[in-house]
C-alpha cells in the first residue's frame, strides 16, 4: 500500500467510512481476481487510487470498471494521487459524497 493510500484509507476511517484495503475481487465468470485499492462493501464500490502505474493504461483501467459495473454490480470512483496529495480529508468528504448520491 502506498503512502497515498495509506492517507485516504486513514481520512475515511475518520470519516466513519467502512472499508477494506487491498481487496481481491472475483467472478465466476473470471480467469483471474482482480485487486480494488478500497472496497466499501455496504455501498458496493470500488476507489482505485491511481498513480503513475496507470499513464497509458487507462483502457485497462476501463475494462475493468466494466467488468466490475457489469458483473459484480460494483462502480468504480478513480481519484488521481495528486488530488489526495492536496488533502486527505477533502478528498474522503467528496467521496462520501459521491457514495451517497451515486
Amino acid at each position: 500500500m502506498t503512502r497515498t493510500h495509506k492517507n485516504l484509507s486513514e481520512a475515511l476511517r475518520r470519516q466513519g467510512i467502512q472499508h477494506r484495503n487491498e481487496v481481491r475481487l472475483r467472478a465466476a465468470n473470471w480467469d483471474y481476481a482482480c485487486v480494488a485499492d478500497i472496497y466499501i462493501r455496504e455501498r458496493q464500490a470500488v476507489v482505485e487510487i491511481d498513480g503513475p502505474s496507470h499513464i497509458g493504461r487507462e483502457w485497462r483501467d476501463r475494462i475493468r470498471d466494466a467488468k466490475f459495473r457489469g458483473d459484480l454490480g460494483i462502480r468504480t470512483i478513480r481519484i488521481k494521487n495528486s488530488e489526495i496529495d492536496d488533502s486527505e480529508d477533502r478528498v474522503a468528504r467528496k467521496l462520501e459524497h459521491l457514495l451517497r448520491y451515486r
